[in-house]
């Protein structure tokens, strides 16, 4: 486990926007290797946004899930933990929770991709900014998971019948 501390350390010491579009990315593509293996071993249940207008499909996934589940998931929560003068690994872990039950109800593959892993990076975002500056926090916390959500965006746009 010290690989990855030293990971992530590595990426602490960079700027705002390059530390949250790299962790985007990053948590991204390690999240799509996960669920590609889960996806062999679970079904998938279908999501129901792809059944909305595509308009409030692309609102609610680039802008409104954002803003809100880094306002709900990590900011409240952080926010409890650093008032109770919580360490960082415990700050990460009360944001990543709730985070990743709210995802569980989409889905095993969901849960572990987008909640567990994604909650995972948006976590460790957050928590780090936050150290900062709580303006910084939120905006590369929100960003990241726009950047985060771009796929699903695409998928709506491109597959006919899926929005």
């Amino acid at each position: 486990m010290n690989w990855l501390k030293t990971h992530f350390q590595k990426h602490r010491k960079r700027k705002p926007w390059n530390f949250c579009w790299r962790v985007a990315i990053e948590g991204l593509i390690v999240s799509f290797i996960i669920v590609y293996v889960l996806l062999f071993f679970i079904e998938q249940k279908n999501r129901d946004f792809f059944n909305w207008p595509i308009s409030y499909a692309i609102l609610v996934i680039l802008i409104l899930a954002p803003v809100f589940e880094t306002l709900l998931f990590q900011t409240l929560p952080v926010a409890v933990a650093r008032w109770r003068k919580a360490r960082f690994r415990v700050q990460i872990l009360v944001s990543l929770i709730p985070f990743t039950l709210v995802h569980l109800v989409e889905g095993i593959a969901v849960g572990v991709g987008a909640g567990l892993i994604g909650g995972f990076y948006l976590a460790i975002n957050y928590v780090h900014w936050r150290e900062k500056s709580l303006w910084t926090a939120l905006w590369t916390t929100t960003i990241a998971h726009a950047i985060r959500n771009i796929p699903a965006a695409i998928i709506i746009l491109l597959i006919p019948g899926s929005a």
